[in-house]
């Protein structure tokens, strides 16, 4: 048995023939642990009669054990020189790496401001490559600073790169991604042996040969089997089920960007933006879905978030995560420190040749698996599931409730009529919603007689008043719909496969915790609506006509400093007109 990479195994089998006894090995390689061979050849063995190993065993016992240690031995051999084999070519790939960052760190006017670390063959085979103190290092220490210019890939270059062929204001379902998958195919193109792609202007010598090398370094293929995007069709199947998250959404967004730059940028110039590209022996896919794809996977699992911008930084990609570790963030550097740009700082003391790790940042269990193909442990110990909501456009109100999110959110952007939201289920938490969902949620369902607060008198004012419970009426159906969106993604998954990667269990198991404990909150909250306070009631609270009325109150007495002003009498209220 080999250990397979989802935790199951590979097993080899044996066809027994029924008429002469021959032994025919049949070694399956396949996550589905259903998915074993009928007759040697099939999708199921349950109740095969082919495997009922023969009255005489003695006979075909000496013929099997044969044939078994041929065949291991073969498959073995064939796979030591194969992972040999990929293991010198990630040498030398990383030697030209490391050559080049040399040169790059040592340049005069170096792009690199400090750099303890260098490129190595990570410790941890799912790794792959990481990086590495050069000496010793304490904690606080500067590990890596690269500024925000020369080597990083932004929005900001792909425009620039791109200008006169996409349009200004290009807008891609990816997004920001997107785009930086653009310069990334691009600095591949660069790379390959067919001078293909757009120059970038302005680089020195050292940084075009640093990121011809880098783009060599990423991983490709077997490489990248543990990224979600780049699964078989039927692992994404399993997983699609198996979250609230979707992952076809994703992938209907790449195609739908893949498409329209085929037809509008790829397919106009096939020289410059070639389907394939050669890379020393290997041909790799480039300006295609599939090149597309692989490259939105890099940068999704690679790039950091900083100073309101998405950036895939070279050489600081390669970091690994630990859960403990510091993030990568933004800071100053250079001799009088004003170049801004990313630092990565050590969160403890390594020794020289030690691994050093950041941290990913605080995700839920589907984002880091969606992103970076794993789940650090301690994702498990929150569980999170996201609900989408949107503003029914049959409403008879859409239009009124459209305004109030495009100009009405206050200091808030303005809101799509669809809005994700994260719920999350952690130790000593209840289970109540984003206090932002519930806003939201409220303005979706309001109508009926609460439909008053639409009226444009009220238009500055009822984003803020949807904070807060408006009727109990109103509040009712908000319990509901969340409910009910909670109710349909555990329909979901109790009819997804049962088979598929492991990891879609866990991922499974983990929302199914958060909305259940959503729903617990959410039938507890049913049950005491009557006790909250409405709008109605602080509405009459703030305007002094919440207490009981007698005609005393509206007498002065004695007290001729008493106006009406300060009494139940018809004016006496403060009413802001």
């Amino acid at each position: 048995k080999t250990h397979f990479r989802h935790g199951y195994n590979k097993i080899l089998y044996f066809y027994v023939s029924p008429d002469n006894g021959n032994v025919d090995p049949c070694l399956v390689i396949n996550p589905d642990p259903c998915d074993v061979p009928v007759n040697g050849f099939g999708p199921s063995m349950k109740g095969s009669p082919s495997f009922v190993v023969q009255q005489d065993r003695q006979r075909i016992r000496q013929q099997r054990e044969q044939s078994v240690l041929e065949y291991s031995h073969g498959y073995a051999k064939q796979h030591r020189l194969q992972a040999v084999s990929a293991s010198a070519s990630l040498e030398h790939t990383l030697q030209e790496f490391e050559k080049a960052c040399t040169q790059l760190t040592q340049a005069k006017n170096s792009v690199v401001k400090t750099c303890k670390v260098t490129p190595a063959i990570s410790e941890n085979p799912e790794c792959r490559l990481g990086l590495v103190a050069t000496q010793r290092v304490s904690k606080g220490d500067v590990l890596l600073s690269i500024p925000y210019k020369d080597m990083e890939l932004t929005p900001d270059l792909a425009k620039r790169t791109f200008q006169g062929i996409l349009p200004d204001k290009y807008d891609g379902w990816t997004g920001d991604a997107g785009l930086i998958a653009l310069s990334l195919l691009n600095e591949v193109a660069q790379a390959s042996t067919d001078s293909a792609g757009i120059v970038v202007k302005d680089r020195t010598p050292a940084v075009k040969a640093f990121m011809q090398t880098w783009v060599a370094t990423l991983p490709r293929d077997e490489d990248t089997q543990q990224y979600p995007l780049l699964w078989p069709e039927d692992d994404q199947e399993v997983l699609q089920s198996s979250s609230t998250s979707k992952i076809y959404r994703i992938l209907d967004d790449i195609e739908e960007d893949s498409n329209w730059l085929q037809e509008n940028v790829f397919g106009k110039d096939s020289t410059k933006f070639p389907a394939t590209v050669t890379i020393g022996d290997t041909t790799y896919p480039c300006f295609s879905l599939e090149g597309f794809t692989w490259a939105v996977t890099m940068v999704q699992s690679r790039s950091f978030f900083l100073d309101t911008s998405l950036r895939l930084i070279p050489l600081m990609d390669m970091v690994n995560h630990q859960d403990e570790a510091e993030e990568v963030r933004s800071g100053f550097m250079g001799t009088f420190g004003t170049t801004k740009g990313a630092v990565f700082v050590a969160d403890k003391a390594y020794k020289a040749g030690e691994e050093v790790f950041c941290s990913y940042g605080p995700k839920s269990a589907v984002d880091y698996l969606f992103e970076h193909g794993f789940v650090p442990e301690q994702c498990w110990r929150t569980n999170v599931s996201e609900l989408t909501f949107e503003v029914d456009p049959e409403d008879r109100f859409y239009d009124d409730k459209l305004d109030i999110l495009e100009f009405e959110t206050y200091d808030s952007a303005p809101m799509d009529p669809t809005q994700s939201f994260d719920l999350v289920a952690a130790p000593g938490q209840d289970g109540e919603p984003d206090a932002a969902l519930v806003q939201f949620v409220r303005l979706c369902q309001l109508g009926g007689a609460d439909a008053f607060l639409l009226e444009s008198i009220f238009r500055k004012d009822v984003w803020g008043f949807m904070s807060l419970p408006v009727s109990e009426f109103n509040e009712v159906k908000v319990v509901d719909a969340i409910t009910e969106a909670c109710q349909s993604a555990l329909k979901e998954f109790d009819e997804c496969p049962g088979d598929g990667p492991e990891i879609c269990r866990k991922v499974r198991d983990s929302e199914r915790a958060a909305l259940e404990k959503t729903m617990a909150f959410l039938k507890r909250e049913k049950e005491a609506l009557d006790l909250k306070e409405y709008y109605q009631e602080r509405r009459l609270k703030d305007l002094g006509l919440d207490s009981d009325w007698s005609p005393e109150d509206d007498i002065m007495g004695e007290d001729m400093d008493l106006g009406y002003g300060q009494t139940r009498a018809p004016g006496g209220a403060d009413y802001d007109w």
